[in-house]
């Protein structure tokens, strides 16, 4: 099994929103667990740092002049931190420009394991919506990316995972497992049978329940898990779509972490997870753990 340390090195992405709230809270409570150094970045907007050049030119008294927003953001984040951080390794990066690629030169340099950042704001029927730099995070990101919706009121002690068997998908729970030993899993697949009503759909479950077993056993095996720990691992072997079987689980049971990998590979992922995890990570009503195969070239 590969991976079999939890991360050394968090980064904390926000952008200072109340979302962004439920990150931090879960980035102070996950480096706490792992005794892990958190860095926390935010990127401030080039206009906001125009116009401050701008206005600072003015020959004005100093409480006149607006406050120079790398250091309000970095003060700000420093309270924040104050109490919720108490003994921890902190670090905050507050820099202009590009918020990814800001974010991704800030992991690179502190060596991070991962990625922690919230999503942007809610639709009208309160859908949480991740917003362009989450978007970019989850395309090109080389590292586990956590995007947070749900307040951190207990430990990740029970993981969702989402698998088409495939190496990426092993490389998923492999990361999970490292980070989460104790947690409890679940292991998902979701077989979406062309013309399936026209075989039977009893014949088709039993078909496609055994090959489900029978994969899930190996897929558990190449993946490391010795038998008695593969044998704690409930199976769920679902006809359907696979984002859609998701999301109605997530609602309908205990709050968890849902796991998936990405930038699988062949038609098998693309028939069943999609040529991308975010179909998702949209679906998925709380916590997302999308860990990249770092096997697979991204684009």
């Amino acid at each position: 099994m590969t991976g079999s340390n939890p991360p050394h090195s968090i980064l904390l992405a926000t952008d200072l929103s109340h979302r962004c709230d439920r990150a931090l809270d879960r980035a102070v409570q996950l480096a706490q667990q792992w005794n892990a150094k958190l860095l926390v970045v935010h990127a401030v907007e080039k206009e906001v740092d125009e116009s401050y050049s701008l206005h600072s030119t003015y020959d004005v008294p100093s409480w006149r002049r607006p406050a120079d927003p790398v250091r309000a953001v970095r003060d700000r984040l420093y309270q924040d931190l104050l109490h919720e951080g108490h003994g921890l390794d902190i670090d905050i990066h507050v820099e202009t420009g590009d918020p990814v690629e800001i974010i991704f030169r800030a992991a690179a340099r502190a060596q991070c394991d991962l990625i922690i950042t919230g999503v942007a704001r809610d639709e009208t029927l309160g859908r949480l919506i991740l917003g362009s730099t989450v978007n970019h995070l989850a395309r090109k990101t080389t590292v586990p990316l956590l995007i947070v919706r749900d307040r951190p009121f207990r430990p990740y002690d029970r993981l969702l995972v989402a698998t088409d068997f495939s190496p990426s998908a092993r490389v998923a729970l492999e990361t999970c497992i490292s980070f989460f030993p104790a947690a409890s899993i679940t292991l998902f697949h979701a077989y979406d049978v062309p013309f399936a009503g026209y075989l039977g759909r009893s014949e088709v479950e039993r078909e496609f329940e055994t090959y489900g077993v029978e994969a899930s056993n190996k897929f558990l095996q190449e993946a490391g898990m010795v038998p008695h720990a593969a044998n704690r691992v409930v199976r769920l072997i679902e006809h359907g779509v696979p984002e859609g079987l998701l999301r109605d689980y997530s609602r309908k049971s205990q709050r968890h972490l849902t796991v998936v990998g990405s930038h699988g590979g062949g038609v098998v992922y693309n028939a069943l997870i999609g040529s991308t995890a975010r179909k998702i990570i949209d679906a998925v009503p709380g916590d997302v753990l999308l860990v990249p195969d770092p096997g697979k070239r991204r684009t």
